[in-house]
């Protein structure tokens, strides 16, 4: 009973912190918007476009594949969950701050052509933006959110946002959990990496850094739950790779 209370105890504290973190980043957001907009004017739209564009592609397959988690079952190291969080909404806000940086730096410099282009193209050619970088954040992020939403919809009842062990946890191995153990993993890894070059914003790849570091943290203690909770996990490590088919 004491251990009860405790637990929903620290769960209140959890949701606390959970809130703070949300209206700070909701702010902070606010603040990155209000930046987009007065300086509008002065940057290439194109790649806003396209940044915009691509995270609402990640939302939808994220919204899709979710398939409801059941019940609450037995978690483990939630504020995991916060810290991942706090640090992916920085991802998806602080590269904005960063391509600003960026145009107002080079969009001065954009020269007058005597026979006009559209605009995209002469600023495309012109700024510090590297369309090939683009490209390659584009399909990193594609991949990795076409790999999460299979491994969401592959768990099914059993995916959650937490470290969790549902009531008769069963083992999947199917769709991707047939090569390796952390498809949804994998998946956050290269959606990570490719973000932040859409925009190539370089400096915020330190937050990808951050956040992968904290991904691999939490898949190591996630192991150790899943080996000592689900039967037939220990041989199942014996047979497939973590995150990387034949590599790792």
């Amino acid at each position: 009973m004491v251990k009860s209370e405790k637990l929903k105890e620290g769960r209140k504290k959890e949701e606390w912190i959970d809130r703070v973190i949300s209206i700070v980043l909701l702010l902070f957001t606010a603040k990155v918007g209000k930046l987009l907009v007065e300086n509008w004017g002065s940057v290439n739209h194109l790649p806003v476009y396209i940044y915009a564009g691509v995270l609402f592609l990640y939302l939808l397959a994220e919204k899709a594949a979710y398939r409801g988690s059941g019940p609450e079952g037995k978690q483990s190291k939630r504020w995991t969950r916060s810290l991942l969080l706090f640090f992916w909404w920085l991802l998806l806000i602080v590269p904005v701050i960063d391509f600003l940086f960026y145009s107002h730096l080079e969009f001065d410099f954009c020269p007058k052509f005597e026979y006009r282009l559209p605009p995209y193209l002469e600023c495309m050619l012109y700024m510090k933006q590297n369309f090939a970088v683009t490209v390659t954040g584009i399909s990193l992020v594609l991949i990795g959110t076409g790999l999460r939403a299979w491994s969401i919809w592959t768990l099914g009842k059993y995916f959650s946002p937490h470290i969790e062990i549902k009531n008769n946890h069963q083992l999947i191995e199917t769709g991707p959990y047939r090569l390796i153990r952390h498809p949804a993993y994998a998946g956050n890894i290269l959606q990570a990496v490719g973000i932040p070059l859409i925009l190539n914003a370089y400096l915020s790849l330190g937050i990808s850094v951050v956040l992968i570091i904290l991904f691999l943290y939490r898949l190591k203690f996630e192991e150790e739950v899943l080996v000592r909770e689900v039967k037939g996990y220990r041989d199942y490590i014996k047979r497939t790779d973590r995150l990387i088919p034949k590599v790792w």
